[in-house]
């Protein structure tokens, strides 16, 4: 077992600093780990109690029978040192540091955190962080984390991965694949990166089977040599990256510095590594969540021909305007499909795309499922844009009508439905219609994801 495997899956922990309180740094990984139902130990250490939230404490690592797979310190960085170094004596191979207050604060902090570095010289021991919030295993339920992004719903098993530089971004991202119930892998929050870095997570995220598609938010990149290896690996094993650039300017870099002391500015050229290696860049956790969707689906997106139906006629034309100005190409019904549709539309509907079903869907709501499966089947389009605005009165049967669509559909179909009934909105995601709220991210998926 590869020492990332056995940091990321260990079956055995030790939480230093532990807490009898589940609100507590020291209290919450013990906590989520216990309510998940964490197959592997969990070792308490705190030097005053003997119990920590029902599990008997030992007062430090030097007390342990047996090393552990991995050693959790939830305390202050001036005890972090002293701690890492009574575990590498005990054989511990794997540490997770959530203090700050190393590089990422000025030249002591830098000192301090070099000291931290040299301890692991010449060992095969990983240490992720410091100055990070540690990292999630929805496989096994191991928690090695304090985010509060759990703190009222566990994290849906499933197939995406997320690996980044920010903590309270990443708790951003899993509060939004909670709330778009999408399932995950694994959660890894990288710090300050003394040891693990972003390009040994993402080669261990290309090997993980749980895996399928992974998402980054990187700030530096320390070694773009291994970076790019890497991300070829992802895109051998066919698993899709999306990902966020933070620090892409002066003022980004000087934040990026004070955050995680990275150097953003140091003539990486990033797209370059990117564009060779297939990784699809992003500007809002709401577009990564949106293309992270359509990478878990069984969806392929193989030309730049949109078809789109509207109930407004000013939707369809910005509709028709962005997506055209993005690369994508919305051409016209051929003679064929036109003869196909025209008997479907009511007389006040112009028979092109994009088609406007006008107000007449609500005295007709079957019109918008055989409009758009004349679309579908007639091989004209490679995905389907659909806009809908509120039909709360008909919305059941819109839902319905979509339904049946998803299963004869030969092209991806996607939904923007402003002011949509959650319900139905949900009910349409979980079938692989990827819906959104508004024109741009659309936009945004479909111009980042057409064919090159």
């Amino acid at each position: 077992m590869s020492t990332l495997n056995a940091l990321f899956e260990a079956r055995s922990v030790a939480i230093v600093g532990a807490s009898d309180n589940p609100q507590k740094l020291g209290g919450r990984p013990i906590a989520y780990m216990k309510r998940l139902g964490y197959k592997g130990d969990i070792i308490p250490v705190n030097p005053r109690s003997k119990i920590v939230q029902g599990i008997p404490a030992i007062a430090s690592l030097a007390d342990l029978e047996n090393p552990v797979d991995l050693a959790v310190l939830a305390t202050p960085e001036a005890m972090v040192e002293s701690i890492v170094k009574a575990g590498l004596e005990k054989g511990i191979k794997n540490f997770v540091v959530f203090a700050s207050g190393y590089a990422e604060i000025d030249e002591q902090g830098l000192f301090k955190q070099r000291q931290l570095e040299a301890l692991f010289e010449n060992t095969d021991a990983r240490l992720l962080g410091p100055n990070c919030l540690g990292f999630i295993n929805t496989t096994t339920q191991l928690i090695a984390s304090f985010t509060t992004a759990m703190e009222v719903n566990p994290l849906k098993l499933g197939h995406l991965s997320f690996a980044g530089h920010s903590g309270a971004l990443g708790a951003y991202w899993l509060d939004k694949t909670i709330r778009a119930d999408i399932g995950v892998s694994k959660w890894i929050s990288s710090g300050n990166e003394s040891n693990v870095d972003i390009a040994d997570i993402v080669k261990y995220l290309a090997n993980d089977p749980d895996t399928q598609v992974i998402s980054l938010y990187i700030e530096a990149i320390r070694d773009p040599e291994r970076l790019e290896k890497a991300l070829a690996l992802a895109k051998q094993r066919n698993k899709p990256v999306v990902a966020m650039k933070g620090g892409k300017t002066a003022a980004g870099s000087r934040a990026t510095q004070a955050h995680t002391a990275s150097n953003t500015l140091n003539s990486i050229d990033y797209q370059a590594i990117f564009n060779r290696t297939g990784v699809i860049e992003v500007d809002s956790l709401s577009e990564m969540i949106k293309q992270c969707q359509f990478g878990l689906s069984s969806l392929t997106l193989k030309g730049k021909r949109v078809g789109v139906i509207s109930i407004s006629g000013g939707a369809g034309v910005m509709l028709s305007d962005q997506l055209t100005a993005n690369g994508l190409n919305v051409n016209d019904f051929s003679d064929t499909l036109r003869k196909v549709v025209r008997p479907l539309l009511s007389s006040h509907s112009t028979t092109q795309n994009p088609v406007d079903l006008t107000a007449a869907m609500v005295a007709q709501p079957t019109m918008l499922g055989d409009v758009a499966t004349a679309m579908t089947q007639s091989t004209e389009y490679d995905a389907i844009v659909i806009f809908m605005g509120l039909m709360e009165s008909i919305a059941d049967n819109i839902t319905s009508s979509l339904l049946a669509l998803e299963k004869s559909a030969n092209c991806p179909v996607f939904l923007i439905w402003m002011g949509g009934q959650v319900e139905c909105v949900q009910t349409l995601s979980k079938a692989n219609i990827i819906t959104f709220d508004d024109i741009p991210e659309l936009v945004s998926l479909l111009s980042r994801s057409k064919p090159s």
